[in-house]
């Protein structure tokens, strides 16, 4: 029979308790070893001067993962580096527009250069000339 209401087994019960949720605290918050240096990374995306909604934002940095953003009806962005942690990899990056509305990409190579504290990045897309049908 277990005397929970003895002094001793309650002091007992009490630090254990408290060293599991110490545990599983610092498990929540565990970042890798190998956690690159990760930098705050936003802006606006505006295709003909507008904004464009609804777009997906890939960030690829030279080596590495990359992060991943989507735009809102202002086209405003913030990139996610994993799901608990906001940014991109201080890097060189290439960057990647993916909406259903249609764009030259061949006007529009995007690369952008993230560094150490707050990165405001805009980009600014052009439509694909319209070419004449007979």
């Amino acid at each position: 029979m277990l005397l929970l209401h003895s002094p001793h087994t309650l002091k007992w019960v009490s630090l254990c308790g408290l060293f599991l949720c110490g545990l599983f605290l610092a498990g929540c918050s565990y970042q890798p070893d190998d956690m690159p240096k990760i930098a705050p990374v936003s802006g606006v995306v505006t295709l003909d001067g507008q904004p464009l909604p609804e777009a997906e934002i890939l960030f690829q940095p030279s080596s590495g993962r990359a992060s991943t953003g989507m735009t809102d009806e202002n086209g405003e962005y913030t990139l996610l580096f994993n799901r608990n942690t906001y940014g991109a990899k201080v890097d060189d990056h290439d960057v990647s527009i993916i909406t259903y509305k249609q764009f030259d990409q061949s006007l529009s190579k995007l690369t952008a250069k993230v560094t150490e504290g707050d990165n405001v990045i805009n980009l600014e897309l052009k439509s694909k000339p319209k070419t004449k049908t007979r």
